[in-house]
């Protein structure tokens, strides 16, 4: 994989470090704004990136199959729309869009050019996840499911100031469904697919959800997804059947120590090997995009599509709007 890279926010610092370690992938350039290229420079000389760009086409001529969009959300649906034109492979960070037709779009593009269209997302190529799905048999007719991700934004004090960000902002897709309650929705419908019925019920604040409760219904059980901006707490999921149960000890993002308990008394327990939470991820971006398997990547992306209706219709229930939706 030959990789540019834009935007140089907070989570391309965490993931940059780790993406230039790993063999077979070259990060050849960063796109940055005018007013972070002072950023973007630093990082690529701290981590070896070989070119800061501040242009789009500029990114182009880098040599580069496959770009990686880790911007504001509200940006996302603009840059995969022309890296998928310009006949690149795309990787949107978490959510893919601001709305369900704005994916569709970027869904049908990618299938037009022959290109792979990825959400990075972490939960599913976890290590943790797989041991879950390995467990899931074992805990017999699944009866409820939960998942909790509650984290005290930092941003959050400035909003009760006045000072709208970002991530607190309507207008540039923000709020916490499309950033906590994405990695809880991942895992439930990793697992269990596309819910009967949804009901999201949100705390809402000048116009933007800071936390909430989905109710995901299927049949012969209700999933529980939890997530807040707001307020800190345990992160957890939890895998309730006849037979037993399968608790996690995070949230969704990063899941850690998951732990089978069944009936019988039998107990088991997984802990992954300690690494950042990118690693596989991009592992199996590599394994998809250089391997040109455009049947895992439509599965994958037929999970974000389901992720991104649910997230439209929720805020639609709860008269949250973004300028995406009419997109």
């Amino acid at each position: 994989m030959k990789l540019g890279i834009i935007g140089t926010g907070q989570i391309v610092q965490e993931f940059l470090p780790e993406l230039m370690k790993l063999p077979g992938l070259e990060v050849r350039a960063l796109l940055s704004t005018p007013g972070s290229v002072g950023k973007a420079t630093d990082l690529a000389q701290a981590w070896g990136v070989p070119v800061v760009v501040t242009d789009f086409q500029d990114l182009l001529s880098q040599g580069i199959d496959t770009v990686y969009i880790a911007v504001p959300n509200h940006l996302h649906f603009d840059y995969a729309v022309k890296a998928l034109q310009a006949d690149l492979h795309v990787i949107v960070e978490k959510p893919m869009a601001a709305s369900a037709r704005q994916v569709e779009i970027m869904a049908d593009l990618a299938d037009q050019n022959g290109k792979i269209l990825l959400e990075a997302v972490t939960v599913d190529t976890l290590p943790a996840f797989e041991k879950i799905r390995d467990w899931l048999p074992r805990i017999g007719e699944v009866k409820a499911v939960s998942c909790q991700y509650l984290q005290y934004s930092r941003r959050y004090d400035a909003f009760r100031r006045g000072e709208i960000l970002p991530v607190f902002d309507p207008a540039k897709a923000g709020g916490a469904l499309m950033d906590l309650n994405t990695y809880n929705l991942h895992f439930v419908l990793n697992l269990f697919g596309r819910p009967q019925s949804t009901r999201y019920r949100a705390v809402v604040e000048n116009g933007i959800d800071t936390g909430g409760t989905l109710l995901l219904t299927y049949p012969g059980f209700q999933a529980v997804c939890t997530a807040a901006k707001t307020c800190s707490g345990p992160g957890q999921c939890i895998i309730a059947g006849t037979q037993g149960t399968i608790v996690t000890s995070q949230a969704a993002n990063v899941l850690g120590m998951v732990e089978l308990t069944l009936r019988t008394g039998e107990r088991e327990v997984f802990e992954p090997a300690a690494q950042s939470r990118v690693v596989p991820e991009f592992r199996r971006f590599m394994e998809i995009v250089d391997g040109y398997r455009l049947q895992q990547g439509q599965e994958r992306l037929a999970v974000s599509l389901a992720v991104a209706a649910i997230q439209t219709m929720s805020r639609e229930q709860t008269g949250i709007l973004f300028p995406g939706d009419q997109g």
